[in-house]
């Protein structure tokens, strides 16, 4: 496949592209050094002669970073679990694009300029009032989300290269009906389990805790008995919120703001849609010539598409949300009329318009108030970066924390044993949140008693500080950790006592003892749950273990860990849908199969194409284990 891969030209798959190289614009401000203001440059990714360096990294951290918070809001707290996980997606995603980065140029595999400017000058963003396509906003965009020219063009060609190599040939993926049919049916089986909970807690010690085991797990576990560096901290905190109450646009700044961005402001038109489905043309024609004779569109789904009410009935949609084709003969059609039969790869369609929604626009008020608050928000990140700036003058030229304090009129905040996990024993409320946040753990731990940090940016703007006392790490006694070694030790002599019962249990079931007989014999609470599918649960176990679990057959004993509980199920009944699957059913069924086959693939062909090249991925440049 790959030599007969050329050049690339303006092509049929364009409208795809535009949707995998959408771009929500964010300010960067509020985001930095999440893998260190002084990390070198370090190679994390080499795939022959392509690298990936800890720079570029970072900036897609920052990227995803930032993308969490307009998701979820600013006060969303990036710990390390979450960082790290964010982490190996980015290496991840990075190491992918490499590789196809590679196989591109080993098969001559060329982007032309036309089909980048084709896609640039397509870009909604991009355009102004009128919808024209506007260099000069393009520019403004670009910088506003952290990007050059440069990146943003070669961005566009990893994602047309990507859509090329990947998933073109991915989506040639096709479930046959009798396969969903199949799914269908396994999908709706229902299985009713006996199960015993085993948890630790329950268990009980017929003993205490000797002198000598005492010290022996002191001795044993004694980097765990250490109490960590604390810091006791004052800092300065401001705040972009604060500055932006502050700024008034002018009329005309405003009225700039609504004629660049007009889009933001207008509801698309929305219709209410009947759709019947058929597998070949020639069902969709006889079902279309009954329509034009003038039967009801329910009446025919139900005869000729064998679909019900509730499958026939698509509901309100902009004409974004269908499929390229039919969203334009859809949005084409008068109120109560219908389409002709279209193709699409789930089977010839026929469409009817029931109901039109006209384009809204906002109320004048409205938008007025939106656009006031996003020029404020614009504005206050100048005005935070000219203060930013202000202060880290004064600490050049010396001044104390106080001194600094006292020149901008803003308070001076304490922390009072902070450490390096994060975790305080006092702190203003309000500043819970920064004071956990790994960039200020990070400043607290950088410098020595009396030092006033360089300025360092928060989730609500920036802010300085100087450690005031450091409290060294030092070695508990044992009498000042004999209540967790106690707790250590009844922990760990319930774990064993309760893997002893799963043992003996799950011996006794093997040996052909009934579930509801051994229940009894160690007097466990004996459950049983309703009928289930695959995709429901019980006693919280995840959608993986339940497939682990439905594997077992009748009687078989399955035992699953969660958390501390260990759960004993054995499944005692099967029970099979005799319902027939309709059309919509089946339909939904081949989509989501094909969309996981074709995942598969596209991951398949990704590992394939890496097996050419040499690649070594550094993962502790990043913070991560290798």
């Amino acid at each position: 496949m790959i030599g007969k891969i050329r050049n690339i030209q303006d092509s049929w798959f364009m409208k795809g592209i535009l949707i995998l190289t959408a771009l929500s614009f964010m300010s960067l401000f509020g985001i930095s050094g999440y893998l260190g203001s002084a990390a070198q440059n370090k190679t994390v990714i080499k795939v022959d002669d392509i690298v990936i360096t800890q720079n570029q990294i970072s900036q897609e951290l920052n990227r995803e970073i930032q993308t969490a918070h307009k998701m979820f809001g600013e006060n969303l707290e990036i710990n390390d679990n979450m960082r790290n996980a964010l982490l190996q997606n980015i290496v991840q995603k990075e190491l992918f694009n490499a590789i196809l980065k590679k196989t591109a140029e080993d098969n001559n595999v060329k982007i032309s300029f036309g089909l980048i400017q084709q896609i640039i000058r397509s870009m909604p963003d991009f355009r102004d009032a009128e919808g024209n396509f506007n260099a000069p906003l393009m520019k403004q965009a670009l910088s506003a989300a952290g990007w050059s020219e440069e990146m943003y063009i070669n961005t566009l060609k990893g994602d047309i290269i990507k859509q090329h190599l990947v998933q073109n040939p991915a989506l040639m993926v096709n479930v046959p009906e009798f396969m969903a049919e199949y799914i269908n049916k396994i999908n709706n089986q229902k299985k009713v389990f006996e199960y015993i909970v085993i948890n630790p807690e329950d268990m009980k010690i017929d003993r205490k805790i000797s002198e000598d085991e005492l010290e022996q797990y002191y001795n044993d576990f004694a980097n765990q008995f250490i109490e960590p560096e604390k810091r006791d901290v004052s800092f300065l905190s401001f705040s972009i919120e604060d500055a932006a109450g502050k700024i008034n646009p002018s009329k005309e700044e405003i009225k700039q703001y609504f004629d660049e961005n007009v889009t933001q402001f207008v509801t698309p038109e929305r219709r209410t849609v009947l759709q019947m489905v058929f597998e070949n043309e020639e069902a969709a024609q006889t079902a279309w010539k009954r329509l034009k004779a003038g039967e009801d569109f329910y009446a025919v789904a139900a005869s000729d598409a064998k679909q019900s009410k509730a499958d026939t009935e698509l509901g309100d949609v902009s004409q974004d949300m269908l499929i390229a084709d039919m969203g334009e003969a859809v949005f084409n059609l008068k109120q109560g009329t219908f389409t002709a039969p279209e193709k699409s790869e789930f089977g010839w369609h026929i469409m009817k318009v029931t109901g039109i929604k006209p384009m809204q626009k906002t109320p004048e008020a409205v938008a007025y108030k939106q656009i006031v608050d996003t020029l404020r928000k614009e504005k206050s990140y100048e005005a935070a970066d000219e203060l930013a700036t202000e202060v880290e003058g004064q600490i050049d030229s010396g001044k104390t924390l106080a001194e600094i304090a006292e020149s901008l009129k803003t308070p001076i905040h304490k922390v009072k044993g902070l450490g390096e996990d994060g975790n305080y024993q006092q702190a203003p409320a309000r500043f819970a949140g920064l004071v956990k946040s790994r960039d200020f753990v990070d400043n607290a731990f950088s410098y020595n008693i009396g030092e006033v940090s360089q300025v360092f940016e928060t989730d609500e703007g920036f802010a300085v500080m100087v450690v005031d006392k450091i409290q060294e790490a030092r070695q508990q006694s044992l009498n000042e950790v004999k209540p967790e070694i106690v707790k250590m030790w009844e922990n760990n002599e319930k774990a064993a006592i309760a893997q002893e019962i799963v043992n003996d249990v799950t011996n006794d079931l093997e040996n052909g003892d009934s579930i509801d007989e051994i229940a009894g014999r160690f007097k466990l609470p004996l459950k049983t749950t309703k009928p289930l599918t695959r995709s429901e649960s019980f006693a919280g176990l995840s959608p993986l273990q339940m497939q682990e679990l439905f594997k077992e057959g009748l009687d078989n004993p399955k035992v699953i860990k969660l958390g501390e509980e260990q759960i004993i199920a054995v499944n005692t009944k099967v029970i099979n849908s005799k319902a027939k699957p309709s059309r919509g059913d089946l339909i939904s069924t081949r989509y989501q199969a094909s969309v996981a086959l074709s995942q598969d693939m596209a991951q398949q062909l990704i590992n394939d194409y890496g097996t050419n090249y040499r690649i070594k991925v550094k993962y502790k440049n990043v913070g991560l284990a290798d």
